[in-house]
């Protein structure tokens, strides 16, 4: 069965795949500031309505994040996810060295939170990863 897209906007689209068990969140384009948060929140309402505990987040299109972004998805998003019962998350990365480095930087910080957080270089292997668990 097909992933069932349940929010399409201009930056991001999010789709709950039944056969993983899993909802994705593809980041389209660049968004910062409140156009970010309000992506964020988005997935995290899909999570609710869908009792989900597991996710991939596809940010392969994105570059960087902005500090702010970064330090509010550590500090209130993730552990409201967590709260939410997300047991387990992979994002995929871009081709790029600086994001890369970004999103290792931010597994490391995430080592003490309550759930298994990965990388994964492609969406493949992101859902081949969320489907063992």
């Amino acid at each position: 069965m097909a992933p069932q897209t349940v929010v399409d906007t201009e930056t991001h689209t999010i789709e709950v795949d039944d056969d993983i068990g899993a909802v994705i969140h593809t980041w389209d384009q660049f968004a910062a500031g409140e156009a970010f948060r309000d992506g964020c929140y988005d997935l995290l309402d899909v999570i609710r309505q869908h009792d989900i505990s597991k996710q991939i987040v596809d940010t392969s299109g994105i570059r960087a994040h902005d500090d702010a972004d970064k330090e509010w998805l550590q500090e209130e998003w993730i552990p409201e996810t967590i709260e939410e019962g997300i047991e387990y998350s992979v994002t995929v990365t871009s081709d790029s060295v600086i994001s890369e480095m970004e999103m290792e930087e931010f597994v490391d910080q995430a080592q003490d939170l309550p759930f298994t957080y990965v990388l994964a270089g492609d969406m493949d292997e992101a859902r081949e990863w969320i489907a063992e668990q």
